[in-house]
């Protein structure tokens, strides 16, 4: 969990609960919050197309 990163935007891959959500946003600048689902705590591993594009879709946001 990121914590008091305002300098910069963030990025939250495979994020969790909107409940997480709104404690991360308190404290820092999140830009993307991913929705993405892994059965796994490896996510570059086990949901590797899904990381990739959450990646893509968050440098898109900061351009």
């Amino acid at each position: 969990m990121p914590i008091d990163q305002t300098a910069v935007p963030t990025g939250v891959s495979h994020g969790g609960s909107s409940a997480l959500r709104r404690i991360a946003e308190r404290r820092n600048s999140i830009v993307d919050w991913g929705d993405g689902r892994s059965g796994s705590h490896m996510v570059a591993m086990a949901a590797p197309a899904s990381l990739v594009a959450g990646i893509r879709t968050f440098f898109g946001k900061i351009r």
